[in-house]
C-alpha cells in the first residue's frame, strides 16, 4: 500500500526545517533520497569546480538550497547544486533561473523522478541541466525532453557572457582518488 501524500501549505513549506529537506510539489511534500558517501563527496566537488569561476565569471555556487520552478502553483525544487549568474535576488528561497543545475543521481532514485525534476527546470528555462551518476560514472545533459548520454571528457555550459569547461569525467577520476 502506498504512503498517503503529506499536503501542507505553501506557508508551512517556506516556513518549516525539514530534515533532509523536501521537495514541495503541488501542495505535496516529495522526499528526496539521502546521498551516499560519493554523492556528497561528488557535490562538494561540484561546488569547488564552479566556485573557482565565482569572481571571473560572476557566479554564485548553491547545494541544496530551494529554488522555486513554479510560482503560480508555488513548486519548489531542491537541486543538488545550482550556478546563479550575478546578479540575482537574495532571499530564503532562490527565485531567479539558475544557469546551471546539477542532478547527483543516488542509489534510490528513480529515472522518473530525475526526469520529472528535470522537467521543471527546463520549464523554468535553466540554459544547462546535468545528471550526474557517482556510482557508474556517467553523466547526461537533458535538453528538449531528453536525457542525452555525455560522452568524451568535457561538455561546454554557457552562461550569458561566458562559457565554462565543464570536465565531467575529471570530476569521476578525483571521486574515485577521493574515495581511495
Amino acid at each position: 500500500m502506498a504512503a498517503t501524500p503529506t499536503l501542507v501549505s505553501l506557508d508551512e513549506y517556506l516556513n518549516t526545517a525539514y530534515e533532509p529537506d523536501c521537495d514541495f510539489v503541488d501542495g505535496v511534500l516529495l522526499e528526496r533520497n539521502v546521498g551516499t558517501q560519493r554523492h556528497g563527496m561528488l557535490q562538494a566537488l561540484l561546488a569547488m569546480f564552479f566556485g573557482q569561476y565565482r569572481k571571473s565569471h560572476r557566479i554564485r555556487v548553491f547545494a541544496e538550497t530551494r529554488l522555486r520552478v513554479d510560482a503560480a502553483r508555488g513548486r519548489h525544487r531542491i537541486p543538488d547544486v545550482m550556478v546563479l549568474e550575478v546578479p540575482f535576488s537574495p532571499g530564503k528561497v532562490v527565485v531567479n533561473v539558475p544557469a546551471i543545475i546539477i542532478e547527483i543521481k543516488s542509489p534510490d532514485d528513480t529515472f522518473d523522478d530525475i526526469v520529472d525534476r528535470c522537467f521543471d527546470y527546463e520549464k523554468l528555462t535553466v540554459g544547462n541541466i546535468v545528471v550526474m551518476d557517482p556510482d557508474n560514472k556517467r553523466a547526461w545533459l537533458f535538453q528538449q525532453g531528453n536525457l542525452k548520454l555525455l560522452t568524451g571528457a568535457t561538455i561546454q555550459l554557457s552562461l550569458s557572457r561566458q562559457v565554462i569547461d565543464f570536465p565531467f569525467s575529471q570530476l569521476f577520476a578525483e571521486l574515485d582518488e577521493a574515495n581511495e
